[in-house]
């Protein structure tokens, strides 16, 4: 995964475009200028990041990784490749594809890309709560269902309201009033969703009714975990805990959709 270098000036010379793309993040032109070197460096060979790969991945849980890894390529990565492609459609296909593969290779890869950006910034910015932030920004298609008729539709639009809800925290955990009526709303949500999902296993296959049901109550349990994230919280716990609860709990709503869309027979 080596990189020409003159492929570097092609996103280089839409640096302005790309900050205004992580504006959100609160990252300035350093992390920004660093990040567009970095990619197309090869990273993932070199014998340091390899060493801090392995490192990294036994220190962090499995899940979380992957909501991680979820999470920062399709609210991070893709965007900022999307806003790019017009530029140099052929070059960031490449780029685009290498960092799908790297991530496949060797999962938690693209987190700890994105970890050392930061560390080579030297800014104090929680990923946790960047990426929660930006996921009220995220392209909805990955929650959309058009297939399988109105009910499996509900799933998809009860899901996109959740995500978009719990990606207000970051900007409501500050104000109590304010963030426990967001606790309500995301509450309602939940079950707004449960029962959409309970109106639908009974119309799936078979086959099928057993792994959307194993999601469903996987769901469940980090919904329940969101909830005593919360009331730890309340009890002096800092809130990048309850950053972090929401996006795992973003990663399963994401992941139920998707074996939805994958296997739907109805």
């Amino acid at each position: 995964m080596l990189f020409k270098f003159h492929h570097c000036a092609v996103l280089v010379s839409g640096l302005d475009d790309l900050k205004k793309c992580v504006a959100a993040w609160h990252l300035h032109e350093n992390i920004v200028r660093f990040f567009v070197f970095a990619v197309y460096f090869d990273f993932r060979f070199s014998s340091g990041m390899c060493g801090h790969a392995v490192e990294g991945h036994s220190m962090a849980s499995a899940l979380e990784q992957q909501c991680l890894s979820s999470a920062v390529y399709s609210v991070l990565f893709r965007p900022l490749l999307e806003r790019f492609e017009m530029r140099d459609p052929s070059a960031l296909r490449t780029l685009r594809t290498a960092l799908v593969q790297a991530e496949r290779e060797q999962e938690g890869f693209l987190c700890l890309l994105i970890k050392h950006v930061l560390s080579k910034s030297q800014l104090d910015v929680s990923l946790h709560e960047s990426l929660l932030r930006l996921q009220g920004t995220a392209c909805s298609d990955d929650l959309k269902l058009t297939n399988g008729g109105a009910v499996a539709q509900e799933v998809g639009q009860r899901a996109t309201v959740l995500r978009a809800i719990l990606a207000r925290i970051p900007n409501e955990i500050g104000d109590r009033r304010t963030f426990l009526e967001t606790i309500k709303e995301i509450a309602n949500s939940i079950k707004k969703l449960l029962d959409a999902i309970n109106c639908l296993i009974p119309l799936l296959s078979p086959e099928l009714q057993p792994l959307v049901d194993q999601r469903k109550r996987d769901f469940v349990k980090f919904s329940k975990r969101f909830s005593n994230t919360l009331k730890e919280y309340f009890k002096g716990e800092p809130p990048e805990s309850v950053f972090n609860s929401a996006n795992q709990l973003i990663c399963q709503i994401v992941l139920f959709v998707k074996i939805i869309r994958e296997n739907i027979i109805l």
